[in-house]
């Protein structure tokens, strides 16, 4: 479809309309989302890219990202089967299945214990589908704003499988969520992390840069799993079942899926916020910024070309190192003559990988990490 640009409230209306049935607590979390935009001037423009309307799936501008956190209300929206229309009150998580007891907690109850509080970077698995030179896939084709980082407060996963006591025997936990799709046959949406990740970094969050989570972005309860590709957080979360076995959902056992294995850890990558694609620059020195992520180790380095890639120069890294999450960049480049210009960004990380020149097309259209390129207009 056309990119189409909405605004914040328009946004919300769109996404209520898409909703079909509305019910009192949806209406409350939407008054929430809502009102996370009074009192605080936000970036400009305020706007949501559009890529598929029902379920809303929208990108975030890429001058939206030029902070560390992402507003709320320009963080990037991605569900299956759109945000739930039925929701328990009051919400409780179960976990169950290889545990010693099985445990129903409240939210107030998880509000209760010892809070992990961490800044994360959630990038979609097909963050950049519609930039791959192949032909289109059938899912979303993303731009490259499917991207945004939040600081996300919860309790780590192991301290709420502690409670019930999980066994040796359980490698996998499903994530179950309260999202159904309108069309029957469609299947649930329905992962699994194996238990490295489930007893170390996962958390389930109840807090999105410090305001409850937005029914929008997986509120009350989602996961949240540092490094991983976006489908891994789930959303709307409800139970967490200790399993021997991976989930065998179709969103495990057939979507989600390279060629030689599944879609796990975020590959390096960067992006350009200033300038933007198309934006007048002085010729002269012109600062270039941006952000940069990845899923293995560290970003370490930054470089930046101003022509076109024939040549590069080191960026500074100006916020510090924190698992999981984006370091933004800048640079002072040189434009050395007027007209058409491109420049360029390349991430590497101190797992010794480097953003390709174009990464490898795949069926599923996953994981472009492909260099980025702005072209300008130098004068």
């Amino acid at each position: 479809m056309r990119d189409r640009f909405i605004d914040r409230r328009d946004a919300l209306t769109l996404f209520l309309a898409a909703a079909g049935t509305l019910v009192r607590p949806f209406r409350a979390a939407a008054l929430v989302f809502e009102s996370e935009q009074s009192g605080r001037p936000g970036p400009n423009p305020s706007q949501l890219l559009i890529r598929n309307a029902r379920p809303l799936d929208a990108e975030s501008p890429l001058d939206a990202l030029r902070t560390f956190e992402t507003p709320n209300d320009l963080f990037f929206v991605r569900s299956h089967h759109g945000v739930p229309t039925e929701i328990s009150t009051p919400w409780t998580l179960t976990i169950d299945g290889e545990v010693a007891r099985p445990v129903t907690l409240g939210l107030s109850e998880i509000r209760g214990m010892r809070a992990e509080r961490r800044a994360v970077t959630i990038e979609c698995a097909g963050n950049g589908r519609g930039r791959f030179e192949l032909p289109a896939t059938s899912g979303v084709q993303w731009g490259l704003g499917a991207v945004s980082t939040a600081t996300w407060t919860g309790v780590l996963l192991a301290a709420l499988l502690e409670r019930a006591g999980v066994q040796e025997t359980a490698l996998h936990f499903w994530m179950e969520a309260a999202d159904r799709s309108p069309i029957a046959a469609t299947p649930r949406f329905l992962r699994s992390i194996p238990r490295a990740l489930a007893l170390s970094d996962a958390f389930v969050a109840y807090e999105m840069n410090g305001r409850p989570i937005p029914l929008l972005h997986g509120g009350p309860l989602r996961l949240i799993a540092p490094r991983w590709y976006g489908m891994a957080s789930t959303k709307w979360l409800t139970h967490v079942h200790a399993r021997r076995t991976e989930s065998d959902n179709h969103f495990m056992a057939r979507g989600y899926r390279y060629a030689d294995g599944p879609v796990d850890l975020m590959r390096v990558k960067s992006l350009i916020t200033t300038p933007l694609d198309g934006e007048r620059v002085s010729v002269g020195n012109t600062r270039v910024t941006g952000v940069a992520w990845t899923g293995t180790g560290a970003i370490s380095q930054i470089e930046i070309s101003a022509d076109g890639g024939r040549t590069w120069q080191p960026g500074r890294l100006t916020s510090e190192a924190q698992p999981g999450a984006w370091r933004l960049w800048e640079a002072d480049v040189t434009i050395p003559t007027a007209g058409g210009q491109r420049v360029r960004a390349r991430a590497t990380d101190t797992a010794g990988h480097t953003q390709p020149e174009r990464a490898s097309p795949n069926a599923g259209g996953y994981g472009n990490n492909s260099i980025h390129e702005v072209r300008v207009d130098a004068r």
